[in-house]
C-alpha cells in the first residue's frame, strides 16, 4: 500500500467523522457534567443568576459548534484538485447533523431543571 494513499484515506476518514466525533464528545461531556452536578448538591452553585450546569453546558455547546465550523472552514480551504466533492458534501452533511444534535441536546438545560 502506498503511504500517500493511506494518508489520504486517513485524512478523508477523519474529515467524514469529525462532526460526529465532536458531537459524541459533547454528548458524553454534558451528561457526565450533569451527573456529577446532580449527584453532589454542594456543586450546584449559581453564577449571574444561572446554575453552573447551565453555564457549563452552554460553554461546551458553543465550543463544540465552533470546533465543527472551524474544521469545515479549514476543509473548504484545503480542497484537493482530484476531489469529486462526495467526501466534502458528506462531511458537511454529517457536520450539519451533528450541529443540529448539539443544539437539540443543549435546549433542555435552558428549559427545565436538570436536577429537579
Amino acid at each position: 500500500m502506498n503511504i500517500v494513499h493511506a494518508t489520504s484515506f486517513t485524512r478523508s476518514a477523519l474529515r467524514l467523522c469529525a462532526g460526529p466525533l465532536i458531537w459524541s464528545a459533547h454528548f458524553l461531556g454534558i451528561y457526565g457534567l450533569t451527573g456529577v452536578v446532580c449527584a453532589r448538591p454542594d456543586a450546584q452553585v449559581a453564577w449571574l443568576g444561572s446554575g453552573i450546569l447551565v453555564w457549563g453546558v452552554g460553554a461546551a455547546s458553543v465550543a463544540a459548534l465552533i470546533a465543527i465550523a472551524a474544521l469545515q472552514w479549514r476543509a473548504g480551504q484545503q480542497q484537493a484538485s482530484n476531489d469529486s466533492g462526495f467526501i466534502r458534501w458528506t462531511a458537511a452533511a454529517l457536520s450539519l447533523l451533528s450541529s443540529i444534535a448539539i443544539v437539540w441536546e443543549t435546549m433542555p438545560v435552558f428549559l427545565v431543571s436538570a436536577c429537579g
